[in-house]
Parts: C-alpha cells; sequence; structure tokens
C-alpha cells in the first residue's frame, strides 16, 4: 500500500482511545493497530462524548476538504446532544463523567444536571434518532462520491438490531421483534396496526441506508468489549483488537486499500 495514502479517523472516546493513557494508545488502539497493518498516514480527530451529529460535522468537513482518501467513521450512542452556551464551549447533556457545570454566569448543579439528563433522555428517542443518523449517513455518501473519498463506517455504539431487515409476522410480533426495537416502539402501548406501521415505516427507512460501507453493522463494538483498558474502563487491548481485525478484514475484502 501507497505510504501516500491519507486516512482520517472519526468517533467518539471509542475511537480517542480512552481508556488507555496517551502514551500507550498507539500500541493499543484500534485505528493505530490498523496503521501499522496497512502502513497510512493517519489523523485521529475523535472527540470523546461525541454526539452523532457532531460525528458527522466533523466527517462532513473532513471530505470537503479533500485531504483524505479514506475516512472511517466511527457512529457512537444515539441519545447524546451538545449544546454550546459560549464560543468553544460545550455542554454535553448526559455527560456523566463531571457531577455539575459552570460557564461564566450559568452554574448548573449535579442535582440539575442529572434531573435534565432524565428529561433529555425521555424526549430524546431512539426512534427518530435512527432516521437522523441513516440521513447523515445518506448525506455523506454523497459529499463522497463528489469528492473522490472512500467511506468506511463502523458502528461504536449504536444500538439497532437486525429486526429493521427482517420481514415481521403481523401475527408473531412478540417473538419476531428484539427486545430493543419492542422498547423504541413502546409496544405495551400500541395496538398491533401501530406497531406493525411503525416498524414498516423504520425498515423502509433503514433501506436507504448503504449497508455495503459498514464494517460491523450490527455487531456493534460496545457489544463486543470483552475487556477494558487499563485505566479502568472503556474497550481494553482484546476489544481493540477485535475491532482493528474487522476493519482489516473489511478493508481487505472491499479492496479499498
Amino acid at each position: 500500500m501507497s505510504a501516500q495514502l491519507n486516512v482520517l479517523f472519526n468517533g467518539c472516546s471509542f475511537t480517542v482511545g480512552a481508556g488507555f493513557p496517551p502514551e500507550s494508545r498507539e500500541m493499543y488502539v484500534w485505528d493505530n493497530l490498523l496503521v501499522k497493518k496497512f502502513n497510512f498516514l493517519k489523523n485521529n480527530i475523535a472527540i470523546k462524548g461525541s454526539s452523532n451529529y457532531t460525528i458527522f460535522m466533523r466527517s462532513a468537513n473532513a471530505i470537503i476538504s479533500k485531504k483524505y482518501d479514506v475516512i472511517v467513521t466511527q457512529w457512537t450512542a444515539l441519545n447524546r446532544l451538545w449544546l454550546s452556551p459560549g464560543p468553544e464551549c460545550h455542554f454535553f447533556v448526559n455527560d456523566q463523567k463531571f457531577p455539575d457545570f459552570r460557564y461564566r454566569d450559568v452554574y448548573i448543579s449535579a442535582n440539575e444536571k442529572s434531573m435534565l439528563t432524565k428529561l433529555f433522555l425521555l424526549l430524546n428517542h431512539d426512534y427518530q434518532n435512527i432516521f437522523e443518523l441513516i440521513d447523515y449517513n445518506k448525506i455523506l455518501s454523497q459529499l463522497a462520491t463528489v469528492n473522490n473519498v472512500k467511506l468506511i463506517h463502523v458502528n461504536g455504539l449504536v444500538p439497532w438490531q437486525d429486526d429493521l431487515i427482517t420481514n415481521i409476522d403481523p401475527n408473531e410480533l412478540n417473538s419476531t421483534l428484539t427486545e430493543y426495537t419492542k422498547n423504541i416502539l413502546d409496544v405495551s402501548n400500541r395496538d398491533d396496526n401501530e406497531i406493525i406501521d411503525y416498524v414498516t415505516k423504520l425498515q423502509n427507512k433503514f433501506a436507504e441506508l448503504d449497508q455495503d460501507k459498514w464494517v460491523n453493522l450490527f455487531e456493534s463494538f460496545l457489544n463486543n468489549t470483552v475487556d477494558i483498558g487499563p485505566e479502568g474502563h472503556h474497550p481494553g487491548i482484546k476489544s481493540n483488537q477485535w475491532m482493528a481485525d474487522q476493519v482489516a478484514n473489511y478493508i481487505i475484502e472491499k479492496q479499498i486499500i
């Protein structure tokens, strides 16, 4: 492979390499394992706690910049939101690391932040977020085609299940749908016709997704985490190796590099 090929990695803490001290990330985190295998030039712009919207915007701007041959985008949990109370100041609504928040005259106590997060999660439903994530993918594909950039999508923490691409038996909804899909459809409070209608809309939207650009569409990095990092959180050495292997196999199979 040409050493001049420029590959960008984007995502959340799973691509930052959280869980490892900075000095050991080059040895163990999955993006760097791929660099060792394929010997490409690499830039990593992942940011801890990113929402899918902020990830989308960074990848879109990277495509437009025309600096990269390949862009690897790791998608995160569906229910994240960033707000900006001031220039270069960001408030991550469902951030659990910091108990309170302060910016100039703005102060949100730990209790207020907890209540705000609970309210946000009630109002920010995964159903609509799936639609938006698919739209982000479609827009990136259009931009990549125009700018001659290859895209690779990685499922970091996206919880969707494969019943989005399987036939649903109206007479066997309880056994046909996964627990996750049942939860986002609130099946216990809807009649069968409503459930079938919402599932159909989900599946029709999912059909717009270019599944061929995804490494691990339904096998998220989160669900395949078998160990944790030396700092006591996030995927560890074996888990990062698993993710690197998935992407490497995809790259070889699709002849991307």
